[in-house]
């Protein structure tokens, strides 16, 4: 698998099934909770916060409705910075509640912020695939540091599972493969700077169980705890 940060990274996927586009909507379009401690001023008090810490906010205004609810595009913004940054929209396009034409219908999950740093994850759906990108962006200059990607065919490929992001912009995140000759198989990848790292994979790596803790990651294999630096 070649991978380059500040580029799209293509992997082929298996977790959509896009009969499941509303209950993904409800439940992955929950972001992290809002920090607590000082919290960023910026960008419009009346639109809804997302998630906030001392130096970035991340909030989101609605722009309509659909079958599967409200639909919103996500800014974020940082202190003394006048200028927000648009993240990700979602979007709904289709002819029925549990259909997506021309991948149209985009959810947005998986908001993270760290200081100035944010990840987004956004999902654009269709008839029987997904493809998944994860955008890990600087506020404080509105430059993408990492783009990753996997595209999902129902019952086969890697599915971007979860990931997590540090304060300088590294991130580390989790892949599971699904094949119809094979059980799943988990992968813990991790980029530093331009350094992309595969730290573990195998049947028994626990893609879920990716957690960030300080300055290192820490995931389950084989019912162990393995955890690397992610500084």
């Amino acid at each position: 698998m070649r991978i380059r940060p500040g580029r799209i990274l293509n992997l082929r996927s298996s977790l959509a099934i896009a009969a499941l586009c509303a209950a993904a909507y409800v439940v992955l379009f929950v972001a992290a909770p809002t920090s607590h401690g000082q919290k960023a001023s910026c960008g419009p008090t009346s639109a809804q916060t997302v998630v906030t810490d001392s130096a970035a906010r991340i909030y989101r205004v609605p722009t309509g409705h659909s079958p599967l609810g409200t639909l919103y595009n996500y800014y974020g913004c940082t202190v003394g910075n006048a200028k927000s940054e648009l993240l990700a929209r979602s979007a709904f396009s289709g002819i029925r509640l549990y259909s997506c034409v021309r991948r149209e219908c985009r959810l947005v999950r998986a908001i993270r912020l760290r200081g100035a740093m944010v990840g987004v994850i956004v999902e654009r759906h269709d008839t029987d695939t997904v493809s998944t990108t994860l955008t890990v962006r600087d506020l404080a200059d509105g430059h993408v540091l990492h783009t990753v990607q996997a595209d999902t065919v129902i019952g086969y490929g890697d599915s971007l599972i979860t990931y997590v992001l540090a304060p300088s912009g590294n991130v580390a995140w989790a892949t599971e493969t699904t094949s119809p000759d094979f059980g799943p198989h988990g992968t813990i990848h991790r980029v530093i700077g331009h350094t992309v790292t595969t730290l573990d994979k195998g049947p028994n790596v626990r893609a879920s169980s990716l957690r960030l803790r300080r300055d290192a990651v820490e995931w389950i294999d084989g019912g162990k705890q393995r955890h690397a630096s992610l500084p």
